[in-house]
């Protein structure tokens, strides 16, 4: 009997389970009960609001200030507010990068006994997303459209699991992949912080980072389902690393199709249809529209050139449309 638990332990260790020990529906509750608890907290609030529509001054009076002063540190125009966007900044590429350490290292669910050091910064990480999360919810006009806004609903399948792993005694990837699609924040992030400020170079790293966003969060789908297989008995799992993943879904979206890596679930490959529609769409338009961003030359850039052989005028002064024209029609004798 003993040797039968201490096998048992050693497989969950390795991340080998029977289907009916799997976990996984824990972690995607957690994040649906606060996601949906969050929106009846809302809606309380409001049915409450409306039967008893007078509140008193002093407590309306916090909430407004409170309200102001979030909204001024998310604008990013205070010395604190651009502070905050880069704390923002740099917690969001360290999550990521977590996020590639543990996908790479082959993590999908597994027991552990000791917390290792990636999911102690992951879940210090997410302590101050859910702070973040709070102060967002503070600024939002209408709390109902915040629950629905992209950023939101990342934080409830993102931030909720972390935790449970804590209870429960094991680590899922799960959907830690959504956190990709903050590098769609990036551009208005460095805007804040006044490193982009031409519209060039603004448009063009909000194309760079809406194509890496869609294309990583994708990979990183299919290199959850891939290594879980299909529930309920996961049976056709394949072990596939997350650049291998990264790489098929490349090869997806620019229908080369090598054929050499490939979804085997049907999960998977439900998937790969859609992303394939959406994936083609997106690397037709945003590829050339970011090819002439680069060709385009920067006003007033590039060098000086003498070219022989060819007229021209200089004209100075206060210039307008009237002055421009009966000047050049003097100089033609017109």
């Amino acid at each position: 009997m003993e040797e039968e638990l201490e096998e048992l332990e050693l497989d969950c260790m390795k991340g080998e389970f029977a289907p009916e020990d799997r976990k996984y529906w824990c972690f995607l509750l957690s994040s649906l009960f606060t996601c949906f608890s969050g929106i009846f907290m809302v809606l309380i609030s409001r049915l409450i609001a409306c039967i008893l529509p007078s509140e008193e001054e002093g407590h309306s009076g916090f909430i407004n200030d409170a309200k102001e002063w979030a909204g001024e540190l998310l604008s990013g125009q205070t010395k604190a507010g651009k502070l905050l966007n880069g704390i923002v900044f740099v917690i969001s590429i360290a999550s990521q990068l977590i996020y590639f350490y543990d996908a790479q290292s082959g993590m999908v669910e597994k027991c552990i006994y000791e917390y290792p050091l990636s999911l102690q910064c992951d879940i210090f990480l997410n302590c101050l997303f859910m702070a973040y999360f709070f102060m967002r919810f503070i600024a939002s006009n209408d709390k109902m459209v915040f629950m629905f806004q992209l950023y939101t609903l990342i934080d409830f399948f993102t931030i909720p699991p972390s935790f449970v792993s804590l209870i429960l005694g094991r680590v899922w990837i799960g959907l830690r992949c959504l956190r990709l699609m903050r590098l769609n924040s990036f551009p208005e992030i460095l805007q804040y912080l006044n490193i982009l400020e031409t519209a060039r170079s603004i448009r063009l790293l909000q194309l760079v980072a809406m194509f890496m966003s869609i294309w990583w969060t994708a990979a990183g789908f299919i290199h959850l389902i891939e290594n879980y297989g299909d529930p309920p008995v996961f049976e056709n799992k394949q072990t596939l690393s997350y650049f291998e993943c990264v790489y098929c879904m490349i090869v997806t979206m620019s229908t080369v199709g090598y054929g050499d890596i490939y979804p085997g679930t049907l999960i998977g490959r439900l998937f790969q249809i859609l992303f394939l529609v959406v994936g083609l769409a997106m690397f037709t338009t945003v590829i050339p529209e970011a090819m002439i961003l680069v060709g385009t030359r920067k006003k007033f850039g590039g060098s000086y050139k003498n070219e022989r052989g060819k007229t021209f005028i200089v004209v100075s002064g206060h210039i307008t449309f009237e002055t421009v024209t009966s000047f050049l029609s003097d100089f033609h004798h017109e």
